[in-house]
């Protein structure tokens, strides 16, 4: 691609994340529009990138038009799905003979990471509740890695699905008891209420196998993340509901955090084992300390780690029995 046509698509981006990390912005502004007009924007703000693409014959066949990416990093699809499997790989959790379930694999960030980790072998399954994202999946992905499929689950949420007919709180994932290695949630529980969460956990222990784990990224309050988000220093400011908070009570569903002892506690009570790694969506300083999950500033894979991760491993139970 030509020189200047990068420049040109950096700027955009780099607008891009400047507004994301600023409060008036992403707190107030955005909650305000209407959903229609917020994804028709976001469309409309990356069309120029996708057309510049398309004629200059720039594209990768296994990344999406970014008009089309509906969640998560825009600008560098692979390499932040690149880094969150890198993660997982050297923490053990991923191996190349793992099965793998995405929970809430959107437009393929995981798999096509998954893909260029493990030459397009293993077994994958991807769930989402979005049509668009099942579908270009299917089409771009499945097609031509056939181990790699993508199931709708017709799943109601406001922001994201709101034609869906099932609740998500009595949704079952379509697989057996016992068949992943690994369960992956980027971007799910940031954007999922409480009785929901719950039903999930259920089911992510149900379908995981003994010594399997469910790495899910969060929005978690503690002490710290509270008094650096009531300082300013985050990029959302979250309004109280109970253990969950919001960033806007009309569409709760936009951005949820959680209390990180609530959030653990539901892990536990289906016995999984937690490990949490805080990320600096809040402001914090603080960040994980524990390799490999911990990145210095200067580490070009440290912006991709803004949220929160629980590490929830099933083990067997004191009275024997596992969920």
């Amino acid at each position: 691609m030509a020189n200047p046509t990068r420049k040109l698509l950096a700027l955009l981006y780099g607008c891009r994340n400047w507004l994301l990390k600023q409060q008036w912005f992403t707190s107030r502004l955005l909650p305000a529009l209407p959903r229609s007009l917020r994804w028709t924007l976001r469309k409309l703000y990356f069309l120029p990138s996708d057309l510049i693409e398309r004629a200059l014959n720039d594209r990768d066949e296994l990344v999406p038009p970014r008009s089309s990416i509906f969640t998560g990093s825009v600008d560098d699809f692979r390499s932040s799905g690149e880094a969150l499997v890198r993660r997982l790989a050297d923490s053990r959790y991923l191996t190349p003979e793992s099965k793998v379930l995405d929970i809430g694999s959107g437009m393929g960030r995981v798999a096509v990471a998954l893909i260029s980790y493990r030459d397009g072998r293993g077994s994958y399954q991807g769930l989402d509740i979005v049509p668009s994202g099942i579908r270009w999946c299917s089409e771009n992905i499945t097609s031509k890695y056939p181990n790699y499929t993508f199931t709708l689950a017709d799943i109601f949420n406001k922001e994201y699905n709101p034609a869906g007919r099932l609740k998500a709180s009595e949704y079952r994932f379509p697989f057996d008891d016992e068949t992943f290695d690994l369960a992956v949630l980027a971007s799910v529980f940031t954007h999922m209420l409480p009785e929901d969460m719950r039903h999930y956990i259920a089911e992510v222990a149900r379908v995981l196998k003994r010594g399997g784990t469910c790495c899910a990224s969060y929005n978690l309050l503690d002490a710290e993340s509270l008094r650096t988000m009531k300082a300013g220093r985050g990029a959302r400011r979250f309004t109280r509901l109970g253990p969950h908070w919001v960033v806007d009570v009309n569409v709760p569903e936009l951005a949820v955090a959680y209390e990180e002892d609530y959030a653990r506690k539901l892990f536990e009570e289906h016995g999984l084992s937690c490990t949490i790694h805080h990320g600096w969506w809040s402001g914090r300083t603080d960040t994980s300390r524990e390799p490999p999950w911990f990145l210095d500033q200067d580490d070009p894979d440290f912006r991709y780690f803004d949220q929160d991760y629980v590490l929830a491993t099933k083990v067997e139970r004191r009275d024997g029995v596992t969920k």
